[in-house]
């Protein structure tokens, strides 16, 4: 009789062992399951242009973004983001370090009229990433830090 209590607990603990082992590999995963694509629309407006969604709050991992335009082509710069010295919208803020938070990591995206930009991920970098807009003909048409700010605003 001893000797079947032995072997049924053994038994028993290598099927529980087996259990546990097959449940943690099939747990739920936690939090977001959907990639987020956030669309901006650059426009003309009143001389300069605007953007649909000035600043986009984007997690990396599960969101997307992409520029289109119906109207003419501009560019999307990371980089070439001071405003004009004569100009009285504030400089960029000390000690910001320019970068693209885009993946792959394309410092301008340059949009034709009618022809959206790709798809970009976002690196994993939890940073607030000022951009200035560029028309058709390279001239600045929407300022990094002006009053309706442009930006994407990245968290995990």
């Amino acid at each position: 009789m001893k000797l079947r209590q032995v072997v049924l607990s053994l038994i028993a603990l290598v099927t529980l062992g087996i259990a546990f082992g097959v449940g943690r590999y099939f747990q739920l995963q936690t939090g977001p399951l959907n990639i987020h694509d956030h669309q901006i629309t650059v426009y003309a407006y009143n001389g300069a242009c605007e953007v649909t969604s000035p600043v986009v709050p984007a997690h990396f991992g599960t969101d997307r973004v992409q520029w289109l335009s119906d109207d003419n082509q501009y560019t999307i710069d990371f980089i070439n983001i001071d405003p004009p010295s004569s100009s009285t919208f504030p400089p960029l803020p000390s000690g910001y370090a320019k970068e693209t938070p885009l993946v792959p990591g394309d410092n301008q995206v340059t949009i034709d009229k009618n022809n959206p930009s790709r798809y970009y991920n976002l690196k994993h970098q939890t940073k607030y990433y000022y951009y200035a807009i560029y028309d058709h003909s390279h001239n600045l048409c929407k300022v990094s830090t002006d009053d309706h700010d442009t930006g994407l605003n990245v968290k995990p």
